[in-house]
């Protein structure tokens, strides 16, 4: 890493939002909070959050060992596998277990989702051997009232259900039939057979089209988007729905040889664009694995795609929106770091060194 982290985030501060004095009459708990992560910074798996203050300008670090990091309304939930429990750090540094997401003494895995404005958060928890398992799905506003089970999915035979976003209307939560453990070792999370579940009834559906390939794909501003393999396996169609108004269509596969991994779709919040990445991986799993990434702009209104930008040696994946939806914030799973690239001219610029995991917006 260049430089002292410290530097580096104020860095960041520069790109993501002006400075300003904060008031004496402000709560410290109100200031609005950007968060990040360095990863083994000690070789030996110590992950480093920092939350910059967006009032102060002032930095908290904490060092701790866990995955899945999520922002929330009140600092960062992440599982932590040594002690199997799923943790929460404050902006203050305080690490304590969530009050109610955790695992039983026999789950195999715990997974969580926040709709959009964090006010609900829905939690599953599978149970059972690799060839027979359950999934328990609960769901509760984020300050635990109102928890009540969604759905018992089970048994099954190595899959799990797994949640992956709500509906625009809050009224569904859409999931995947998830093989156990092969989505954690693909290059981008990848989906066996979304479906729906009535958050009120419990009763469940399959998205259209599904079950499809186990390829990559979004949901969000009623759209659903949805790779597909070509009849050549050569590349990947995209299967553009727009649930509300029944709109299905077909965007052909880009021109791009041996570009055999896609995912990480990413739309945006005015449901106009939609972005992805595209990976070529040589020599996987040797000391020569090579990697190269696109990013792809989809036109929502035109239904089109096309690369944004130039290909990079490394993997990128779409993180946020940002910019009132002119821009994207990118990370990487290989190396830290922040990047950012515009639209529609594809200037893409690293803007930080730490990478970003989120924003914690608070309100009065």
């Amino acid at each position: 890493m260049r430089g002292s982290w410290s530097s580096l985030i104020l860095l960041c501060l520069l790109w993501f939002a002006p400075v300003v004095v904060a008031q004496p009459d402000v709560p410290d708990r109100l200031h609005p909070r950007q968060v990040f992560v360095l990863r083994n910074v000690d070789g030996v798996g110590t992950n480093r959050l920092i939350f910059l203050d967006l009032l102060t300008g002032e930095q908290q670090a904490v060092d701790l060992y866990g995955e899945r990091y999520t922002v929330t309304p009140d600092g960062v939930l992440f599982y932590a596998p040594g002690e199997n429990r799923v943790r929460v750090v404050t902006p203050d540094g305080d690490v304590r277990d969530h009050p109610f997401v955790q695992p039983r003494g026999t789950t195999r895995r715990v997974d969580w989702l926040l709709d959009s404005d964090a006010q609900s958060i829905v939690w599953t928890l599978t149970e059972g051997v690799p060839g027979v398992l359950t999934t328990v799905t609960q769901i509760a506003n984020y300050d635990g009232s109102d928890r009540r089970d969604v759905l018992t999915d089970g048994p099954r035979d190595g899959i799990r259900a797994m949640p992956v976003a709500f509906s625009a209307d809050r009224s569904e939560l859409y999931m995947d039939y998830q093989p156990d453990t092969i989505g954690d070792y693909t290059t981008f999370r990848q989906y066996a057979g979304l479906f729906a579940v009535d958050l009120d009834s419990g009763s469940t559906r399959a998205l259209p089209g599904e079950p499809g390939c186990f390829c990559g794909a979004g949901l969000g501003s009623d759209w659903f988007l949805r790779l597909a393999l070509t009849n050549n396996l050569s590349g990947f169609d995209l299967q553009a729905r727009q649930l509300e108004r029944g709109i299905e269509q077909t965007i052909p596969s880009l021109p791009l040889a041996d570009y055999t991994q896609g995912g990480d779709i990413l739309i945006s919040p005015d449901g106009l664009y939609a972005i992805y990445a595209l990976a070529q991986v040589r020599n996987f799993g040797t000391p020569d694995q090579e990697v190269q990434s696109v990013l792809v702009l989809v036109d929502l209104n035109a239904l089109t795609q096309a690369p944004l930008g130039e290909v990079v040696d490394f993997l990128l994946r779409p993180t946020a929106w940002t910019e009132a939806d002119n821009a994207v914030l990118l990370t990487s799973p290989q190396i830290d770091g922040t990047w950012k690239i515009t639209l529609p001219d594809g200037d893409l610029q690293r803007i930080a060194d730490a990478t970003y995991l989120g924003e914690i917006n608070v309100s009065p």
